[in-house]
């Protein structure tokens, strides 16, 4: 009788589990507590292999990767000798409730409740600074245009400008401890802790000054 070159059969299931449980391994390593799916983009053939002790090495041999496809490595050792390897590759969704656009929203405009909803969403960069609560909008403008359909970041938005140039402004200056106000005019528009070039409405002199509130600017030291 003769002897089966290759008796033993790593079928394609197996594989394919093999990867996922290595990809949620590493997920959890990483405190990921969001939903995810894992999808695999293409089923491996099935390894033959000859009679011995199989072990398999799984191994993510770029890291996590959140965009495009990810590979996943697996090594096939017999009686610990290395047989054979095979690459499969994942597409990992990591999906969480954000806040969204509801319509175009314009540069430093104002935020209401009207501009955005909450929508449970596949993140295109899971590492990005996502909004979550209506709170985190408040006293928050477009620093640029955001698309209707967008998930808002963080970086997405800033502080409103508070002082606009050729407005009349407090000049604040500490003098050996002692507070100094006088009066100037904004030769720049700003935000609030934002610095700004101003003139001593009394002297004419150009300072630099950062903005504490519509109305005041400290004098830088």
């Amino acid at each position: 009788m003769l002897q089966q070159r290759y008796p033993q059969t790593v079928s394609q299931e197996y594989l394919a589990n093999l990867g996922r449980e290595k990809i949620k391994q590493a997920l959890t390593e990483t405190g990921e507590k969001r939903r995810y799916e894992l999808q695999l983009v293409r089923q491996p053939r099935a390894l033959q292999l000859p009679a011995g002790q199989l072990i398999c090495e799984v191994e993510l041999p770029r890291g996590l990767e959140f965009q495009g496809q990810m590979p996943v490595l697996i090594k096939a050792y017999v009686n610990d000798k290395f047989y054979r390897q095979i690459t499969i590759y994942y597409r990992i969704g990591i999906y969480d409730k954000v806040l969204v656009a509801q319509h175009d929203l314009q540069l430093e405009r104002a935020l209401t409740t009207a501009d955005f909803k909450v929508e449970e969403r596949c993140l295109e960069n899971p590492a990005a600074d996502y909004l979550h609560d209506a709170k985190e909008l408040q006293d928050r403008v477009p620093i640029r245009f955001i698309k209707s359909g967008s998930i808002l970041t963080r970086d997405m938005l800033t502080t409103p400008i508070v002082v606009q140039s050729g407005a009349p402004v407090k000049l604040l200056t500490n003098v050996n401890g002692v507070e100094v106000v006088t009066d100037g005019i904004a030769m720049q528009r700003g935000r609030l802790g934002t610095y700004i070039r101003v003139r001593n409405a009394r002297t004419g002199k150009m300072l630099r000054g950062k903005i504490r509130d519509a109305n005041t600017v400290e004098i830088a030291g």
